[in-house]
C-alpha cells in the first residue's frame, strides 16, 4: 500500500512541476509576443519616418524626361525586335539584363509611389479645422510633399521647435497604420 502512495505522490509532483513549467512557459511566450508586437511598432514608425524622408526622391526617381522616355521607348523598339532571337538562343547581354533590371525596378518604385500617393492623398483631404491636424497636414504637404528643407520649414511655421517635433511624431503614428497595417498600430 505504502509503493502506491508513493506512486500516487510521485505523479503529484510530476503533475505540479509540469503545471508550473506550463505557466512560466505560457508568462514567457506572452512577454515575447508583447516584446514582438512592441518592436513592430517601433520598425513601423521608423520606415514610415523613412518613406516620408525619401518621398521627393522617389518621385524624382521613377519621372521620367522626356529625353529618357525617348531612349526608353527606342531601346524598347529595339529589344522586341530581338526579343524572339534571344527567347531562340537563349541569352541576353549584359545591356539587356541591365534595361530590364532598371525598368523592374522604377516599375516597382512607381507601384509603391502610387501606394503612397493614394495614402497621402486622403491623409491630405481630411478637412478637420483642428489647429494640430492643420499642422500635421502642412508638415506632409510642404516638408515631405514639396521636399522644403526641416530647418526652413520650422523657422516659417513654428515658433517653438518643441510643437514641430510632437506634430512631426503625431503624423508618422497617423500614417503608419495605412502604410503597415496592424504592425502600425501600437497595441
Amino acid at each position: 500500500m505504502q509503493n502506491s502512495e508513493k506512486e500516487t505522490y510521485k505523479d503529484y509532483l510530476v503533475r505540479k512541476v509540469t503545471e508550473e513549467i506550463s505557466n512560466v512557459f505560457k508568462q514567457k511566450m506572452d512577454e515575447t509576443k508583447k516584446e514582438l508586437l512592441e518592436i513592430n511598432y517601433k520598425v513601423s514608425l521608423e520606415n514610415t519616418e523613412e518613406i516620408l524622408k525619401n518621398y521627393k526622391k522617389l518621385k524624382d526617381h521613377i519621372t521620367l524626361t522626356k529625353q529618357e522616355k525617348d531612349e526608353l521607348l527606342g531601346v524598347t523598339k529595339e529589344y522586341q525586335d530581338k526579343q524572339i532571337e534571344s527567347i531562340m538562343t537563349g541569352l541576353f547581354s549584359e545591356d539587356e539584363l541591365y534595361l530590364e533590371s532598371l525598368l523592374k525596378s522604377r516599375c516597382k518604385t512607381k507601384m509603391f509611389m502610387d501606394f503612397i500617393d493614394g495614402i497621402l492623398e486622403g491623409y491630405l483631404k481630411n478637412k478637420s479645422n483642428d489647429k494640430i491636424e492643420i499642422r500635421k497636414r502642412n508638415i506632409l504637404k510642404h516638408l515631405y510633399i514639396d521636399g522644403m528643407k526641416q530647418s526652413e520649414f520650422i523657422y516659417k511655421y513654428y515658433e517653438v521647435d518643441r510643437t514641430f517635433y510632437s506634430d512631426k511624431d503625431r503624423l508618422i503614428k497617423d500614417l503608419a497604420p495605412y502604410f503597415f497595417g496592424i504592425k502600425g498600430i501600437n497595441i
